[in-house]
């Protein structure tokens, strides 16, 4: 089919831009001129080689400068202009586009005159991508050529003007336009630079695993990269201004008046307290040395071990235990940590070599009696390969008496090495004990496992908090066990809430001897935008159903935690190894009772404790139990332990989506539900997009299959154009 000269074809993605706060951010994109030959749809016309993003915000000026290798994998040269959708409500000032060390001439149309240009695109070529930023304006460049099977590097600078809402800022960056590559991007990366006059706390990215490193309290450095991916996923990161000693800061989701809301807290102390501040603590590193450990095991627990030795802090108090048939204390009880203690533990891990059996019990009992009182917080890191097979050996024994010997609220800390640990046990022994399990597969690093988590709780700010919220009923928050707050770490605590309107939370714990407490202004919103703070609570369904499949594993399935996980799960699109059918072309998920009976009859099968299908299930259920950021794609672990991506299952925004024979299905649809029909590319279905612009997302997602949605109570199935 040939196209005449007017057909604009085909999108290459640029570059992204952010927003202060609001809707969708907008993509840049590429548009061949018109061309008598057939062209391929925009997934098969390019690939972005790699997508290098470097971002600096001063106070409230954020620059951005994104950098892409664009690849022609035609065999034809293609004469191309670029467009740049601004987002709603920005304040972009200065734009400077280079493609190959040349700059392009541009203007900036309104949103009007933007939207022409996007629906004529949109009809003409009959695909439906460049709807999402119906309401835009838009930027738009001169022509520059993209040679046959050549590469062409662009570059864009951009600033703008960060409004605050509150104390709050937000920084967004959209990288789902990847999605359209031909070929996985060989890099992305995206480095984000904060300096400030004021103080700011509790930087967080809800869709991006970032590392942050800080410089006191103005200034942070952040970076994240991925290799071999097609992000799918915008990056958005807000900051506070706060001069608290640990400042707070709350998200809220209420998208529907008749249910309860959803409610995000984080807490972090201020950077600069931490050498000053830091409470003095027990530390027992209880280490199995049984005979399973040998060879690189045994390396790698030693210099795991050294870390942990090297960065005691000088008011501990600390003590190694090690054991395998016998249980082996460096000394008898646990000592005040200075040089002499240090080069005493460094030398005994010298020495040490892996033989014998496993007695567990033993070890941690014994660690436990070392510690006399609660006055001080009390750790207890705890390594083994193994399963129990000296001593006291049944799982529920060791986990009682191990509980009962805990009597002075001490955090116990549990490392499972390989497949050959008891999953259930560790975790049992995590949640009775106020901490966490967590597990080395074998191809990971103790050392670096370890590491991180000791890095995270060496230096705690806060012991035993609690948190209140004035006037209003909190409920259902994870974690239930509140964790200490450290220097250089970040409490996040997901939940739900019942009443609205303004509050205080009020934020108290210990810090040395002293009773702390910080209190924090709020409003828990009456009805927020749908798809405004959506990750709230899809990091808040994927805690619960961790700490629901947990419960499972530990005390046995109830026909309450089977009904919380099926809505949770279907609603959401949270897959695991026991709802996977989820997943299948064939399933209806619309019939909830089918999808019950199956869940049920899953969870009834008999629970693996060991080998590489127990671990998996509780690494996953672990992993949901601490998620920060919110899934933006299915996923779960096999019974072999390994990641598996789910194609059938797509996360946009607060929507979940199923691919069914008849094409996708919204989570939200229910049977009976009266539909009405619309045909892609008609004039109802650009009057739907124009009458809801913030959720055109759900109706451009996919061109040749339909869609059903469902927009404000009313599903509308979205017919393919042939």
């Amino acid at each position: 089919m040939l196209f005449n000269r007017n057909f604009y074809k085909l999108i290459l993605v640029a570059v992204l831009l952010l927003s202060a706060r609001g809707n969708a951010v907008a993509d840049g994109v590429i548009v061949p001129l018109p061309s008598p030959y057939p062209m391929p749809r925009m997934n098969d016309f390019y690939s972005v080689k790699y997508h290098r993003v470097s971002v600096d915000v001063q106070d409230q000026i954020a620059t951005t400068t994104v950098e892409q290798s664009f690849i022609n994998e035609t065999n034809r040269n293609i004469e191309v202009e670029y467009l740049f959708p601004l987002p709603r409500g920005s304040s972009v000032n200065q734009f400077s586009l280079i493609v190959d060390d040349q700059e392009l001439e541009g203007r900036i149309l309104d949103k009007d005159e933007a939207r022409r240009i996007y629906e004529e695109i949109v009809r003409r070529q009959k695909d439906p991508a460049l709807l999402e930023y119906i309401g835009n304006g838009m930027f738009r460049t001169s022509v520059f050529p993209l040679p046959a099977n050549g590469e062409r590097t662009v570059k864009l600078t951009y600033t703008e003007l960060l409004q605050p809402d509150g104390s709050q800022f937000e920084y967004r960056y959209p990288l789902n336009t990847e999605k359209f590559s031909k070929k996985v991007l060989e890099e992305v990366r995206i480095d984000f630079r904060l300096n400030s006059q004021h103080e700011f706390k509790n930087v967080y990215s809800p869709s991006h695993d970032f590392t942050w490193n800080w410089s006191g309290s103005k200034k942070v450095v952040g970076h994240w990269s991925d290799e071999g991916v097609r992000p799918a996923d915008d990056c958005r990161i807000f900051w506070s201004r706060s001069e608290d000693d640990i400042g707070g800061t709350l998200f809220t989701y209420r998208p529907d008046r008749n249910e309860d809301g959803y409610f995000l807290f984080l807490a972090s102390p201020k950077v600069e307290l931490k050498a000053k501040k830091a409470i003095p603590k027990n530390v027992i590193l209880v280490l199995d040395i049984s005979g399973s450990m040998q060879g690189e095991k045994i390396n790698q627990a030693r210099s795991a071990a050294k870390f942990i030795t090297r960065n005691i802090n000088p008011d501990d108090n600390y003590n190694i235990i090690f054991y395998n048939s016998t249980v082996d204390p460096l000394w008898d009880n646990l000592k005040p940590f200075d040089k002499s203690v240090k080069r005493e533990a460094l030398d005994r891990l010298d020495q040490v070599e892996a033989k014998g059996s496993t007695d567990i019990h033993a070890a941690l009992t014994t660690a436990l009696k070392q510690i006399k009182d609660a006055e001080r917080p009390n750790y207890i890191i705890f390594l083994t390969d193994g399963l129990p097979t000296a001593g006291i050996t049944e799982i529920g024994k060791i986990a009682e008496e191990v509980k009962a010997a805990n009597k002075h609220n001490t955090r116990l800390f549990a490392f499972g090495v390989g497949f050959d640990v008891n999953a259930i046990l560790l975790d049992r022994l995590g949640v009775d004990n106020h901490g966490l399990a967590d597990y080395v597969p074998p191809d990971e690093d103790i050392e670096a496992k370890v590491a991180s988590l000791y890095s995270k709780i060496q230096n705690p700010a806060l012991t035993a908090p609690e948190l209140i919220a004035k006037d209003i009923r909190l409920r259902d928050a994870y974690p239930q066990d509140l964790p200490d707050i450290f220097h250089g770490s970040q409490l996040v605590l997901a939940g739900r809430y019942r009443d609205t309107g303004k509050s205080t939370l009020t934020l108290t714990g210990r810090s040395q001897s002293e009773k702390m407490t910080f209190k924090y202004p709020v409003e828990f919103a009456k009805k927020t935008g749908r798809e405004e703070f959506s990750f709230v609570a899809r990091i808040w369904a994927e805690r619960k159903i961790g700490y629901l499949n947990e419960q499972i594993r530990i005390h046995g399935v109830s026909d309450e935690y089977i009904d919380e996980i099926v809505e949770l799960s279907t609603r959401y699109g949270i897959i695991t190894q026991y709802t996977s059918f989820l997943a299948e072309e064939n399933f209806d998920i619309a019939d909830r009772m089918e999808v019950r009976d199956q869940v049920e009859v899953l969870y009834n099968k008999p629970l693996v404790a060991t080998g590489s299908a127990g671990v998996s299930q509780s690494m996953q259920s672990q992993e949901m139990k601490k998620r920060q950021s919110a899934p933006g794609k299915a996923q779960y672990y096999d019974e072999t332990g390994t990641m598996k991506q789910v194609d059938t299952v797509k996360l946009i925004g607060s929507k979940t989506f199923y691919l069914k024979k008849n094409g996708w299905m919204d989570a939200e649809y229910k049977e009976g539900m009266k539909t009405k029909e619309i045909k892609q590319f008609s004039d109802e279905f650009f009057e739907l997009a124009n009458k809801y612009p913030t959720q055109a997302q759900f109706l451009t997602f996919a061109y040749d299959k339909a869609i059903l949605t469902v927009i404000d109570g009313v599903a509308y199935q979205l017919q393919p154009a042939k």
